[in-house]
């Protein structure tokens, strides 16, 4: 961080990945101009590579925010969020046109949000060129600091607008991160229990089935029984409705009851995803919460989860990976976690999301979220789609023990069953990567390497 002085950086917000191409172009010539450029589309260009924070970024190093406007882009959370930070950081550090607005399409001047309509707004809209020129000028007539242009920036920009991927017209399979939920329970059942539902947490902490609190009633797909027997005698259970989910889950209008089909399919959601928590609490994974409270799932470091296990390739193959390792370079295990997004919809399915988790005693995530986001961007950088994609399909055989489903218990008999494969597609066309493959030199530290198992068919 120490070649980059304070204030000489000029941060580019854009929508991604809508805007990445004139993002890409705008970067690179600031760059050649020798501006210290800050954009997430120009990861070689050095110094935007210390920037972990985009808060620090705006607020501490920043001398010129510049955003670019289209139909969309103000739309985004992002650029929305990165605004706001620019505005607090123009009032908080009384910087002078701090903030520099473009436009690239053909979007209005007139009603932009946040105050940007009343700025000197540059339109590039009748040619990126002239409109770069203006935009350079003012940069200038600003006092923005230049440096030294990299002597292999040429190299770099090369190495940027070579495509790594070409498309041919050939049959691919493709596997997704769906999969697919083949059987629902009946019925929802609303139950009432005597005395205040903030006590129901103390008797049902080791229940196995999933339920939650709503209007005062006790909803689960598990019937009364199932919740009676973790009760003091003196309490009962009583049956206040059964929703027939075949009925209430079908198309409706706009009326009240799609507003009750909505709401049902967001509870629905809800105890699919405990009823995968809590199944993966019984296999023995442990837990990490998110920074979005979502919690992701992953195998512990023991003697029935580590080392190399078998599995089917996307194309029958059998072979052998592992879903835990570890790193002697950062002194650290690694664990492929699962967080899991129930969508129920037109059709039941449930999406699972891939993380990497990183513990000092294979058992317990690293308190130092800054240090586990470190080790993620750095360790993980050389993962391919064909390591994810094998990774997922490990775990989930794992999972099913080599089984077609994975039964989540909700209730006495009942079951929410998941097929153990993902959804598999077959595209008309093909993505071949031309990238020169990660050396091993460069991997050897941390490899996982992948065995193939010939099997003998005769």
């Amino acid at each position: 961080m120490t070649a980059l002085k304070q204030k000489e950086l000029v941060f580019i917000s854009h929508a991604t990945p809508e805007d990445n191409d004139f993002t890409l172009w705008i970067s690179t010539r600031l760059k050649l101009m020798g501006y210290q450029v800050w954009s997430d589309v120009t990861q070689l260009f050095g110094g935007e590579k210390w920037w972990e924070d985009i808060e620090q970024a705006i607020d501490e190093y920043s001398c010129k925010f510049v955003l670019v406007i289209t139909r969309h882009s103000l739309s985004k959370p992002g650029v929305q969020r990165e605004v706001e930070l620019a505005l607090a950081a123009e009032i908080s550090h009384d910087l002078k046109n701090f903030i520099i607005p473009i436009i690239i399409d053909d979007s209005s001047f007139v009603g932009l949000p946040f105050g940007l309509s009343e700025r000197n707004i540059i339109s590039f809209s009748q040619g990126w060129g002239p409109a770069l020129g203006r935009l350079v000028e003012r940069l200038c007539r600003d006092g923005v600091p230049t440096g030294a242009v990299s002597g292999d920036l040429g190299r770099k920009l090369s190495e940027l607008s070579t495509p790594i991927m070409r498309i041919e017209k050939q049959s691919d399979l493709v596997i997704s991160n769906w999969v697919e939920v083949t059987s629902l329970p009946a019925f929802l059942n609303f139950l009432r229990i005597p005395g205040d539902p903030k006590s129901w947490s103390k008797y049902f902490t080791d229940q196995s089935y999933p339920w939650f609190e709503w209007g005062g009633m006790l909803v689960s797909f598990a019937e009364s029984e199932s919740f009676e027997k973790c009760l003091p005698d003196y309490l009962g259970v009583t049956s206040d409705l059964r929703l027939d989910l075949s009925d209430v889950l079908k198309k409706r209008e706009r009326n009240h009851e799609a507003f009750l089909r909505g709401e049902v399919i967001k509870k629905m959601n809800y105890l699919i995803a405990e009823a995968w928590n809590l199944k993966m609490r019984s296999h023995g994974l442990h837990r990490y919460e998110l920074s979005s409270g979502k919690v992701a799932w992953f195998f512990p470091d023991n003697e029935d989860f580590n080392g190399f296990k078998s599995f089917a390739d996307v194309f029958g193959v059998a072979r052998k990976k592992k879903v835990i390792g570890f790193s002697a370079k950062n002194n650290v295990f690694w664990h492929y976690a699962i967080e899991l997004k129930a969508q129920y919809g037109p059709h039941a399915k449930v999406c699972l999301i891939p993380h990497v988790v990183f513990t000092e005693d294979g058992r317990n995530p690293l308190n130092d979220k800054n240090k586990m986001h470190r080790l993620r961007r750095g360790f993980c950088k050389n993962w391919w789609n064909d390591r994810w994609r094998d990774l997922l399909l490990l775990y989930m055989f794992m999972l099913s023990e080599g089984n077609d489903t994975i039964d989540l218990p909700v209730g006495a008999n009942q079951f929410l069953k998941l097929v153990s494969r993902p959804d598999l597609f077959e595209s008309e066309v093909s993505l071949i990567d031309t990238s020169v493959p990660v050396t091993l030199i460069e991997a050897v530290d941390d490899i996982d390497f992948d065995v193939k198992i010939e099997v003998d068919e005769g």
